[in-house]
């Protein structure tokens, strides 16, 4: 997740020099998506699904480096789609 994150946000695979921080806030992340209801079988550290990658990166961009001018945006992207993900799931049927 972390390389896929990187490439999101910009960064080129030989910069390694953030990839602690970002590793940081990819478990942050996923503990907060965690801790607001997204379904478990949404939410796995192994997972590739584009709805977590998309979510995980707008809480990288929102606190990764030292401009802040966008971070409000970013976080209120992020929570509308955490808040999506967490109405979806294998064990909600909705038909």
């Amino acid at each position: 997740m972390l390389e896929k994150i990187k490439k999101r946000c910009g960064i080129a695979e030989g910069v390694k020099v953030y990839n602690e921080d970002i590793s940081d806030y990819i478990e942050d992340a996923l503990e907060d998506m965690k801790t607001s209801g997204v379904p478990p079988d949404i939410l796995r550290e192994d997972t590739d699904d584009p709805r977590v990658i998309t979510a995980v990166t707008l809480y990288v961009k929102a606190y990764l480096g030292n401009d802040r001018a966008d971070t409000r945006m970013y976080l209120d992207l992020y929570r509308k789609k955490v808040f999506r993900m967490t109405l979806e799931g294998d064990d909600l049927d909705v038909e």
